[in-house]
Formats: structure tokens, C-alpha cells, sequence
């Protein structure tokens, strides 16, 4: 997944149609499936999850960000998915000790 974001990043500030396809071709040729179809899905605008809509969103934060921090944030941020992901809590992960 991280490889796949540092594609669009260099994507974006690429001008060169050219470059680009060198890109896209170049992580193809690296990438292994299910990644690259999921990659080729996600450029060629096929990406479909139907189940996922915003209330859904809504609601699963809503299991774990208080309701009015999220309607604020949300109007700050202007946008439900970019809002879910800064206030998403990270996954508690045990510490290497067994602590925590």
C-alpha cells in the first residue's frame, strides 16, 4: 500500500505523460498480485466498494470518536474519508516488552 501511495505521489508531480506511463509501468513490473490489480482497478477509476458509503463511515467513527468532535472536524476538513482518517485511532499495538 505504501508503494502504491508513493505512486500517485510521483504521479501528481509528474507533467510528462511519457513519465508517468514509465511509472505506472515500472510498479507494475514490481508489484505483485493482488496488489497490482487493485492498483490497475483503483487508475482505471474501477474500484467499486458498494457497501462503503459515507454513513457507514459516519457511523463506524461514531463508535469511536465523540459525535461533535467528528461534525467539527468534518466541517474544518470539508471532506467525510479525509475526516475519518486524521481522526481514526491508530491500533493499539503491544509494546516488543509485553508491555502495554
Amino acid at each position: 500500500m505504501k508503494a502504491f501511495a508513493a505512486l500517485i505521489d510521483r504521479l501528481i508531480y509528474t507533467r510528462s505523460r511519457n513519465s508517468k506511463l514509465a511509472l505506472i509501468v515500472d510498479y507494475l513490473r514490481h508489484t505483485s498480485d493482488p496488489d497490482r490489480g487493485w492498483a490497475i482497478a483503483a487508475l482505471t477509476e474501477s474500484l467499486d466498494f458498494p457497501a462503503v458509503k459515507s454513513a457507514m463511515v459516519r457511523a463506524l467513527l461514531a463508535t469511536r470518536v465523540d459525535e461533535e468532535l467528528f461534525r467539527l472536524s468534518r466541517h474544518f476538513v470539508g471532506d467525510t474519508a479525509e475526516t475519518a482518517a486524521l481522526l481514526w485511532p491508530e491500533s493499539i499495538h503491544p509494546s516488543p516488552s509485553g508491555e502495554g
